[in-house]
Formats: C-alpha cells, structure tokens, sequence
C-alpha cells in the first residue's frame, strides 16, 4: 500500500494543484508505455505542451484575482490640480 499526504489549500490553487497532480501521474503512466529509447523524448514532449497550459491557467487565475481585488478597492482618488486665486469682485465704478 503506498502511503497517502495530506496537504492543505487554499481554495483558489485547488484546480492548479489538481492539474498539477494529474499531469505527473500522466507522465508517469507516459514513461512507463513509451518504447524503450524514446522514453525522454516522448515525456518532454508532453511535459511541455502540458506544463504550457499549466502556466497559461496559472497566469490567468492570477491575473483574474489582480483584476477582482483592483475592482473591489474601486478606482484611486487623485488629486485635483489647483489653479491661482483670482479676485471674484468686479471693478468698483468710478464716481
């Protein structure tokens, strides 16, 4: 019986943990059926079009979270720019 680990996540790298784990399980199904000679060739080839979409999941999560928390912040209040005092009365008539 091979023993089991337990680990805690946070919710949010659930599915990146999950295809994470589903990937090397492949590549070890993968290396264990390829031909002999072409074991190598055939888990990096996979490794890399697989570990690509990885990256390409993880950076969107990560962009989406960024996204979320910038719109929950709301837009940054910027300073309005100043101009000189001007004299608001008219000029006196003459008399």
């Amino acid at each position: 019986m091979n023993p089991k680990v337990l680990i805690e996540v946070d919710p949010q790298h659930e599915a990146v943990v999950r295809r994470a784990l589903a990937m090397a399980e492949e590549m070890e199904q993968l290396a264990l059926t390829a031909p002999d000679g072409a074991v190598f060739d055939a888990c990096e080839e996979a490794v890399i079009h697989k570990g690509r979409d990885l990256q390409r999941q993880m950076l969107a999560e990560a962009v989406a979270r960024r996204i979320a928390a910038a719109e929950k912040k709301g837009r940054r209040s910027a300073l309005a720019p100043v101009g000189r005092p001007r004299r608001t009365a008219g000029r006196r008539p003459a008399g």
